[in-house]
């Protein structure tokens, strides 16, 4: 497992990062619930990551991966949601949690100008069970390029 950590593909990178976060996110309370596990699952394999030996892998190494953005604006919104909606995965949600999903989003490249507003949506999007469609409409609603 250890190609994780000398792979040269930004866009690799950039999945394992943003897998790593998730995991963050879901361990703030100590404890990796069944639905927070279901999210990461399913975006690992929505990223190509088929082998349950790789996910474990970033579960256990999560500290060592800092979020990098992908160039894409709609795959930046994208990873938003996915975070957005693991910290309401497991049913309540932690200050910290909050920090850190504030972080995330100056990280993954949006203006930290517009950090607060895109916060309060993201976070209202997601209360509201929004999809990804609607989501990326309301993200890109408040934070016009």
């Amino acid at each position: 497992m250890a190609i994780f950590d000398s792979y040269d593909n930004a866009e690799f990178r950039n999945k394992i990062s943003v897998l790593a976060t998730l995991v963050k996110l879901s361990l703030v309370d100590g404890i990796l619930e069944e639905n927070e596990m279901k999210i990461i699952t399913r975006v690992a394999r929505d990223y190509g990551f088929n082998d349950n030996d790789q996910v474990l892998y970033i579960i256990k190494n999560y500290d060592k991966y800092v979020i990098e953005p992908a160039y894409n604006y709609d795959k930046r919104i994208e990873e938003l949601y996915n975070l957005t909606k693991i910290i309401y995965a497991d049913g309540h949600i932690d200050e910290k949690e909050l920090k850190i999903l504030k972080n995330a989003i100056v990280a993954l490249g949006f203006p930290a100008k517009n950090l607060d507003v895109i916060f309060e949506t993201a976070v209202g999007l997601i209360a509201d069970d929004a999809d990804l469609e609607k989501f990326n409409k309301g993200i890109k609603k408040v934070n016009k390029l």
